[in-house]
């Protein structure tokens, strides 16, 4: 989403610069030709100054913090410098952080949600409106699948970093009861992320393929049958918008903005039913008619995604609060 955030700006006069503050993020870079990237270690106990000494040495007019994380640690690095604050995901075990979170929203001039969902979780802690902006992709770089017969064993994919709260264990055992069904099934599974190796050993006996960081991601998706995102919690998932515009048939967990962002163009199941994926799954196998009305429903419902379109109020706030 910054990627492509930063690439739509510079053809509206908008200068972008990219700071990254998490440990993991030292040396791995954002591929974006020509564009500023600098790395602060939140850890640091320099780490709000040498922010403060970058936005004011970049003469930077106005600050997107990514997250609420982002907004509660450029709070007091910002001095008097206009700040947006874009919520990406819930809370989930971050309360330690919550007097921090607070000040970041109160502080921030403009507070944006990629879902309504989100903005109803954090509205107690702000002071302002909170705009729900759904992400958007450049749909000019997906195309949909060729319509296939299914093939053998069905090809299903996750594209999710190696996290718990993405659940890909939940998948794991919906694998184990279609086996015993007799419909075979293998998994690709894109993402990096600490969880690696214990997903490696719990997929051990199934068939599934761990690809890692996938660069192009559309070709990826058009070598599926269908994708799957178990999450326990999701806002408004790129991934999925990605899978839409491909038309694959997908089953999601009816969790956060999901039930808004797929309508009827997908299969919800209940977050922690491996039983209730599998069941979706199966029916994906055993009717074709409905293949094809997901297919179509998807690329509909992809098109209100479009990157141009959900770019706009945050082009319209930088030059508002630029000025």
């Amino acid at each position: 989403m910054v990627a492509d955030l930063c690439a739509i700006s510079l053809h509206h006069g908008i200068e972008p610069m990219v700071i990254a503050y998490d440990p993991a993020a030292q040396g791995r870079q954002i591929a974006l030709p020509g564009i500023a990237q600098h790395h602060i270690d939140r850890r640091s106990k320099h780490f709000r100054a040498d922010l403060s000494k970058l936005l004011s040495s970049e003469k930077i007019d106005v600050f997107h913090a990514q997250g609420h994380i982002a907004g509660a640690l450029g709070a007091h690095a910002m001095r008097d410098m206009p700040s947006i604050v874009t919520l990406h995901i819930a809370l989930g075990q971050g309360w330690r952080w919550l007097p921090s979170i607070a000040w970041g929203l109160h502080r921030a001039e403009s507070v944006t949600a990629v879902s309504d969902d989100l903005a109803r979780r954090f509205r107690p802690w702000t002071n302002k409106p909170i705009a729900v902006v759904p992400p958007g992709i450049d749909l000019r770089q997906y195309r949909p699948s060729e319509i296939r017969k299914l093939s053998q064993p069905i090809t299903l994919g996750i594209a999710a970093r190696l996290h718990p709260v993405k659940r890909h264990r939940d998948v794991f055992d919906a694998l184990r009861l279609l086996k015993d069904r007799g419909v075979p099934c293998r998994l690709f599974v894109a993402g990096q992320g600490l969880e690696e190796a214990n997903l490696r050993s719990a997929a051990e006996g199934l068939n599934v393929e761990f690809h890692g960081d996938v660069d192009d991601i559309a070709t990826w998706l058009r070598r599926l049958d269908a994708f799957v995102l178990p999450s326990d919690h999701e806002g408004t998932p790129l991934a999925l918008i990605e899978a839409l515009a491909t038309g694959l048939p997908c089953v999601a967990t009816d969790v956060g903005g999901v039930r808004n962002l797929l309508g009827d163009a997908g299969l919800l199941v209940a977050r922690r039913n491996p039983t209730a994926i599998a069941y979706a799954v199966e029916r994906l196998v055993n009717e074709p008619h409905l293949r094809l009305q997901l297919r179509d429903d998807a690329i509909a419902r992809a098109g209100r995604f479009s990157l141009d379109q959900q770019a706009i109020p945050f082009l319209e706030m930088y030059q508002r609060l630029a000025a």
